[in-house]
């Protein structure tokens, strides 16, 4: 296990832990129940308070460990959660684009900081998608802030969110299993 695979363990984790936040947060701007919001960002905290000390280190403590294996494993329990298949309204599908999109944002500016902590090129593929995903998150955040006010959505934007909906709907399960990867890239024992 090299600690660049380990980084990009924690990485990952942290796109997930990402996804559940914003999907938090979009729902509480939009008048639901938000029951997890402050122990998603407790989670988001943890883990950004046990990267910085490992790209300095390069390991984690044993308590570090014991954390994210924690974390891990709540993290999984609400993501079995996360979609909603009988679900079908705006409002879910827009919490589901923007989660994913905040959570792919910091998957790649994750990535592009992994390079410059393990002296890596990342390519310049990596760095025109984080234009792509800074345009995107700003787009969806007005389209929350625009639903937040009792807008009414053309068309045309529902026609967009549908269209983003159905192709991370596609790759549900992909998202799902990715979860299976984390515990094994960390070199944490996932705790039952």
């Amino acid at each position: 296990m090299t600690a660049k695979i380990q980084y990009n363990g924690m990485l990952l984790l942290a796109s997930y832990v990402q996804r559940l936040y914003v999907n938090e947060q979009v729902k509480g701007r939009l008048k639901e129940e938000t029951d997890q919001l402050v122990l998603v960002k407790d989670y988001f905290d943890s883990i950004n308070a046990i990267m910085p000390m490992f790209s300095q280190t390069k390991m984690l403590t044993v308590s570090q460990g014991e954390k994210l294996a924690s974390i891990l494993l709540s993290v999984r329990e609400m993501m079995n959660h996360y979609f909603e298949p009988l679900n079908t309204s705006y409002d879910y599908k827009l919490r589901i684009v923007t989660s994913t999109l905040f959570s792919e944002k910091l998957m790649i500016t994750g990535i592009i900081h992994l390079g410059k902590i393990f002296g890596e090129d990342v390519g310049t593929d990596i760095q025109k998608r984080v234009k792509f995903y800074e345009d995107r998150t700003t787009m969806v955040n007005k389209l929350v802030a625009a639903q937040q006010s009792g807008m009414p959505v053309t068309e045309e934007v529902e026609g967009v969110i549908n269209s983003w909906f159905e192709g991370i709907v596609k790759q549900q399960q992909n998202i799902l299993n990715d979860l299976n990867k984390i515990a094994p890239m960390i070199g944490i024992q996932e705790r039952e």
